[in-house]
């Protein structure tokens, strides 16, 4: 692409500087522009293109990354799991509100699905259940019984992120022990 960036710019440079030579004037306004049409070429970029994850936290040898972007397709965000979905309550406005990869301390690589749904929040995830994809009830990020505000907000990147790498995640890249009283549905992987 560079190369035929300066390519039309070399042509357009003796295209206009043959008329700028032509003139009485060598440093006449067609040279000039010339010369500030070939700059402007040079500034001519390849289109955007996606650009790689960027780690959000590795905090105890695990690494986040946010690939929710590269999982949606006109505003709606795709599940690698959607078999799991179904066997959670759904309503209205339910849908997958983050998408992240888990990088363990081996490398390994991992998924984290949030789903919303009617103020409840899950995390949907095969960490720690090879060949399985385990959904876990996160009472912290949901409305409570009685219509109180969720502890942490579900749709903040700062605190999901902090709270899955410090009390979900272990240094593994596994569900902490602790959640396992949360855990609201399996499901095979595929």
């Amino acid at each position: 692409m560079k190369n035929s960036v300066k390519l039309v710019s070399l042509i357009v440079l003796f295209t206009l500087s043959g008329s700028a030579f032509a003139q009485s004037n060598p440093g006449s306004s067609a040279l000039q522009s010339a010369l500030s049409v070939t700059a402007a070429m040079d500034k001519v970029q390849a289109p955007a293109v996606p650009q790689p994850e960027i780690k959000l936290l590795t905090p105890g040898g695990v690494g986040l990354h946010d690939i929710t972007r590269n999982w949606t397709s006109g505003g709606q965000v795709y599940s690698a799991y959607p078999a799991i979905y179904r066997k959670l309550p759904a309503a209205g406005n339910s849908g997958i509100i983050r998408i992240f990869r888990v990088l363990d301390s081996k490398g390994d690589e991992r998924r984290l699905e949030v789903y919303y749904t009617g103020g409840k929040v899950y995390f949907a995830t095969n960490c720690g259940r090879p060949g399985s994809v385990s959904a876990y009830f996160m009472k912290d990020f949901s409305v409570g019984a009685n219509a109180s505000a969720p502890r942490l907000d579900p749709f903040s990147l700062e605190e999901l992120v902090s709270f899955i790498s410090s009390r979900f995640l272990d240094e593994e890249g596994n569900v902490k022990p602790a959640f396992s009283g949360s855990l609201a549905a399996t499901a095979p992987a595929n």
